[in-house]
């Protein structure tokens, strides 16, 4: 661990880093644990600054790669900061300094400790992106002394899924305080496809436009080898494909480089080549050795895979590259993602595999015939317009919580 990770560690740990509120107007403290829940965040907060530029918005990221993500994408008037450890003096000191008049959860962060005192300041809980697992229900559960106070002090619940307000409901939360709208990150993840971004990756790697690009993100424990051997193999036969993997966690890069130093497949870290005059490319696998360039990096893609679904993790992000108009692969385990799964595989845009030999064996076929390349620009389109708008429902329920504390009103 770096200075700067055990800095910002030392800055969660004790609080009072938070920044202090010095003007008018309501004040939202919007929580999230890392880049994905910041992500989801994003479209709220851009229109929440359009539709009354005098809120006072804060947002609390729990790991550093979120924060670093956060301050380089939320808009220009969030101000960041490391979220406090859920014990009771970092908490304290970050509540009393901000003042909150709605505090924002993001997805699932209930922790004892924090809602606890926004219940003891009397601030009010508003919970977006909601989504409740079965693992996390039944904990829950079973430690209802721990969790218990939290979910009858939910002011309003935007969930994802109607299984996701049962569960809800079971765990406390008032039903006519819930309301199912799916998730905001579809609006943000829009708003952030910009096509000179893939121009710019494309010149800074080194990649022509007639070049194959297969791209597997957000890859978990088997899936950081399957990739690399699925690649290996279709490099044997497709001498001009590049490949560019992404591990979910970067603690993994050294087992992969391990692997292709064993078997001799020429890589480049990606930190090597991402920089301003930068070397030039060595070889024809990239491993992602850094935090938020791979939403970017789906765009360069024409096989692309999403990882966490042939390891049982439940899914990851699935729709980032069908931002870009491209299909996207993905295993049998899609729980966390089973609403996305259904729209894009009705679609034409999402393709479930049962194995990594299925991937191998469709991707082959693919590069035999050349389809490998063909956008899918209309049916992505309509695919996200199915899912989109969830941003806009969660700004209209937040919108009376401001008002409420706010004497002029929110235009």
């Amino acid at each position: 661990m770096g200075e700067g990770e055990k800095a910002f560690w030392r800055r969660r740990l004790f609080g009072g880093q938070a920044p202090i509120s010095r003007q008018n107007g309501p004040r939202v403290w919007f929580h999230a644990a890392s880049v994905g829940e910041v992500t989801g965040a994003l479209g709220v907060m851009e229109r929440l600054r359009i539709v009354d530029p005098r809120t006072q918005v804060f947002l609390s990221v729990g790991t550093p790669q979120g924060c670093r993500f956060a301050r380089t994408h939320v808009p220009a008037n969030v101000q960041v900061f490391e979220a406090p450890v859920d014990l009771p003096w970092a908490v304290w000191r970050t509540v009393s300094r901000l003042g909150p008049d709605v505090f924002v959860a993001l997805e699932s962060e209930f922790w004892p400790v924090l809602h606890w005192c926004l219940k003891k300041h009397g601030i009010p809980v508003v919970l977006l992106n909601g989504r409740v697992s079965e693992k996390s229900w039944r904990r829950y559960r079973r430690f209802s002394f721990l969790f218990g106070h939290i979910f009858p002090s939910i002011q309003w619940a935007c969930v994802k899924s109607a299984e996701d307000q049962r569960r809800l409901e079971s765990l406390g939360v008032s039903p006519q305080r819930i309301t199912v709208t799916g998730s905001s990150k579809s609006d943000t993840l829009k708003q952030r496809a910009d096509p000179s971004l893939v121009a710019a990756w494309r010149q800074r790697l080194g990649l022509p436009q007639e070049v194959p690009v297969l791209v597997g993100g957000s890859l978990r424990a088997q899936e950081c080898q399957a990739l690399l051997e699925i690649f290996a193999k279709l490099k044997q036969e497709f001498p001009g494909l590049v490949g560019i993997f992404a591990p979910r966690h970067l603690d993994r890069v050294a087992s992969m480089v391990a692997w292709l130093q064993d078997h001799g497949v020429n890589y480049d870290l990606l930190s090597s080549l991402s920089s301003i005059g930068p070397r030039r490319r060595q070889g024809d696998c990239l491993v992602v050795d850094g935090i938020g360039h791979l939403f970017e990096l789906y765009g360069l893609g024409d096989l692309i895979f999403c990882g966490g679904t042939l390891a049982p993790v439940g899914g990851h992000n699935i729709l980032e590259p069908v931002v870009w108009g491209k299909p996207v692969y993905y295993g049998p385990h899609v729980k966390k993602v089973w609403e996305e799964h259904g729209v894009l595989q009705r679609h034409g845009v999402g393709i479930m595999v049962q194995s990594a030999e299925e991937l191998y064996v469709r991707w082959r076929d693919a590069l035999f015939t050349g389809t490998f390349g063909e956008s899918r620009s209309d049916a992505a389109r309509k695919a996200l317009e199915e899912l989109g708008g969830a941003a806009d429902l969660q700004l209209m329920g937040l919108l009376p919580f401001l008002r409420r504390t706010d004497p002029r009103g929110a235009s």
